[in-house]
């Protein structure tokens, strides 16, 4: 048996880098988390991880 490469996370899945102006960076799960800090912390710098 061979092992199975997986492309893409399933939605919901996708892990995200989240910065601030100061270069402080924290790593979180999914577009919702992401939204949620947004709103709490406009400004902030969000890069998706591959």
């Amino acid at each position: 048996m061979s092992p199975t490469k997986l492309t893409n996370a399933p939605e919901g899945f996708e892990y995200y880098r989240v910065c601030d102006q100061e270069g402080v960076c924290h790593v979180v799960r999914g577009m919702e988390e992401v939204r949620r800090l947004l709103e709490k912390r406009p400004g902030l710098n969000v890069t998706k991880i591959p």
